[in-house]
């Protein structure tokens, strides 16, 4: 299973200033494609937005409806965020943005994290696995180490991360929370991505040569987070929970 996330949480509300901490909980409205409320210092409307991305020591924002809030974002005017998702909520504020961006005309935005986050509980990605149908396709993935490249095949997947397994003649010898800095996934015919991955909670099984593994994929290029994101929504409507 995939433990990107804990699912342990706090019920009382706090102000986090670790950056490591305020990452994850940035990437949790990432993964469950969660729409985030804006409200502009200048302006007497709300607009919502979604986390496209999250690294080093940044995140990105993309989709801001209504759409006059673009200018807004363009004119780096400062603004405060918070949402909700999955029992988890979040404010910060003085936020503006540092860099306006495009990729194949589409506008998104680039922001530093803020220095402090106010926040409450934190939960984990949905997983879901993948059909019968896709997963004959084969589903895989591969990670690029030092040593040979390792591929797998998927069980499950969420905008988080996934769940893979290898046929391995001995055990890798993977890092407990290993950084493979290009890991490769390709769903024929459905979806082809790169990441760069942490492993998570490896198991290898002596028996039968098999090494169950999570990964969370801790960052990615734009246009691959796209596509992740359209392939879990769609994906969502078929497949059962992991």
């Amino acid at each position: 299973m995939n433990d990107a996330h804990p699912t342990a949480g706090v019920n009382t509300s706090q102000f986090l200033s670790d950056r490591a901490e305020i990452e994850r909980v940035f990437r949790i409205f990432r993964d469950q494609c969660s729409a985030v409320r804006l409200q502009f210092d200048s302006a007497d409307d709300e607009f919502t937005a979604r986390v496209l991305e999250v690294s080093d020591g940044e995140f990105l924002l993309e989709d801001i409806r209504p759409r006059n809030g673009m200018r807004l974002m363009r004119d780096q005017e400062p603004f405060s965020l918070y949402g909700r998702v999955d029992g988890i909520y979040a404010h910060a504020s003085e936020l503006r943005v540092r860099e306006t961006l495009e990729d194949r005309g589409v506008p998104y935005f680039a922001l530093r994290l803020p220095a402090q986050l106010l926040y409450q509980q934190r939960r984990r990605a949905a997983r879901f696995r993948l059909p019968l149908s896709v997963t004959k396709s084969g589903a895989r993935i591969t990670l690029h180490r030092d040593e040979r490249p390792l591929t797998g095949y998927l069980v499950d997947i969420s905008a988080g991360g996934c769940r893979v397994v290898f046929n391995v003649k001995f055990d890798p010898q993977l890092g407990a929370n290993e950084v493979v800095e290009r890991a490769e996934i390709e769903i024929p015919h459905l979806l082809t991505l790169s990441a760069r991955a942490v492993l998570r909670h490896q198991a290898f099984n002596k028996e039968t040569g098999q090494l169950a593994c999570g990964i969370e994929f801790a960052e990615m290029p734009v246009r691959d987070r796209r596509r992740l994101e359209q392939f879990i929504q769609k994906i969502a409507r078929i497949a059962e929970p992991a």
